[in-house]
């Protein structure tokens, strides 16, 4: 009930905080707001530098549109939005949007969108570590647990933003999937779709945490855990900072015989196997001036999913239901400070071991608990970083002889203060695991390296209450 009484504490003040946001920036003072009491027409708008992509895709982002009259405060600030809409995309490493004069018409102007494309085929050869993170593979530094295999994104796909990815990958963790995505569907743009399949085959996998470090099982003669999934998604985005996600799919367990006994919790109701279906919804509230390494704005997500329709024979039944928001600030040209909440609960009977997420997935973690995973029903995070600016965004030509997508980058360096709290609740955890059902405290320093193609390096020393610390290397943006 606590859990559930989080989410919904998080959804509401996430949608004020949204509003507050969205007020304050509106009231904010602006150089835009400096420029003279003049106003244009906007005759056309003309892209320049779109090799592949299309057209409407580019003018999709656009905070105006031909026949508009804008002051010169209004193109101002709505170019620069338009502007930061079409990096987001992440279609372009650069776009510059700027004004030409109307000959024999001096109260209309033509607006020139000028973008530098990125690349898009990208064919990947796959040598991988098989752990939830490095950090937590560089403690056995074991070479066995490795994945190798390609990858292969094409992204920008026909110019229309469609992605299309096909994975082969053998190894430690087995996994063959393909999917493709198609963000517009209609003339108006606002209704696309997404299709994914594939099997995952494991001879080796985790049955349990103990002391909150994986136990793991690995099969001699067959696989020990097989899994095959069917997703297909729909997406609604009636204006630019709001999406709508509805997705429906189908997931087949199989595990080794071995496994349900060392813990019968991996199946369901004691057996080897379970077939399960799965609707979700997901809303997203985007309002950072950069998806890759925000630095002002607010981002909120609330994702709710039923695991199991009662349709299929004997599948689990759970209702997950997850919110998140973030904040970013800019204190003055050099500091930021940002921070994100997050929490999930289950509602339904125990869940399968496999189907349980608590901190330390993805990016949902206390700082300093990296070699640790704390699984469990419910959970609420906090992360906050302050960080000073080392180097401003910063944009160099490369002298070699190759494409404009490669020798023109952009970086910037960042040192973070960071601190983190969070709360994991399991009722019926297992022995020696002795994080759960305590508040958990984590702080250091780090610094972060931001450049092109939305590469992020993290590197952070850190603290836990546990008074373990230690150094920690990651590669996305931290909040």
């Amino acid at each position: 009930m606590r859990g559930r009484l989080v989410c919904l504490f998080l959804l509401t003040i996430g949608q004020f905080l949204a509003a507050q946001e969205a007020v304050s920036e509106s009231k904010a003072a602006d150089t835009c707001l400096q420029l003279p009491d003049k106003a244009f027409v906007v005759r056309a708008i003309l892209p320049e530098g779109n090799r592949v992509t299309r057209e409407h895709i580019i003018l999709r982002e656009m905070e105006f549109m031909p026949g508009d009259t804008l002051s010169l405060a209004e193109y101002c600030q709505r170019s620069r939005k338009s502007r930061q809409n079409l990096l987001n995309k992440a279609l372009f490493n650069f776009v510059e949007i700027d004004t030409l004069p109307v000959p024999g018409q001096p109260f209309q102007k033509d607006v020139i969108i000028n973008v530098v494309e990125r690349w898009y085929v990208w064919p990947f050869p796959i040598f991988e570590l098989a752990e939830r993170n490095f950090n937590s593979w560089w403690e056995l530094r074991d070479f066995r647990r490795t994945n190798y295999g390609f990858f292969i994104t094409v992204n920008n796909f026909r110019g229309r933003m469609e992605v299309l990815r096909i994975l082969a990958r053998a190894g430690y963790n087995q996994n063959y999937y393909i999917s493709y995505e198609i963000p517009y569907l209609t003339k108006k743009q606002s209704l696309g779709a997404a299709i994914e399949t594939g099997v995952q085959l494991s001879r080796e996998t985790y049955y349990a945490a103990e002391g909150h470090k994986y136990r793991h099982y690995r099969s001699v003669d067959d696989y020990a855990r097989r899994q095959s999934y069917a997703r297909l998604t729909l997406t609604l985005r009636p204006e630019i900072h709001n999406q709508h996600a509805f997705n429906f799919g189908f997931e087949n367990y199989h595990f080794d015989d071995t496994l349900v006994k060392l813990n019968p919790a991996m199946g369901f109701r004691g057996k080897s196997d379970f077939k399960m279906l799965r609707l979700g919804y997901r809303l997203k509230n985007d309002y950072r001036d950069s998806r890759a390494y925000p630095l002002s704005g607010h981002y909120f997500e609330f994702n709710a999913e039923q695991q199991g329709l009662g349709i299929m024979h004997d599948e689990p039944s759970h209702l997950n239901l997850k919110a998140t928001f973030d904040l970013y600030r800019k204190i003055s040209p050099r500091w930021h400070w940002a921070f994100t909440t997050s929490a999930k609960t289950v509602i339904g009977p125990a869940q399968p071991y496999q189907l349980q997420r608590g901190l330390g997935y993805g990016n949902d973690f206390v700082r300093g608990y990296e070699l640790y995973v704390v699984d469990g029903r419910d959970f609420g995070l906090f992360k906050s970083n302050l960080k000073y600016t080392l180097v401003k965004p910063t944009v160099r030509q490369i002298p070699l002889p190759v494409t404009e997508r490669f020798t023109k980058i952009h970086y910037a360096l960042y040192l973070n203060a960071l601190f983190d709290a969070g709360y994991v609740r399991e009722p019926n955890p297992w022995p020696d695991n002795f994080l759960q059902n305590r508040m958990l405290y984590g702080t250091g320093i780090g610094l972060d390296l931001v450049t092109y193609y939305d590469l992020v390096w993290r590197f952070e020393y850190s603290f836990n209450h546990l008074r373990q610390s230690g150094f920690f290397i990651h590669f996305v943006a931290p909040i």
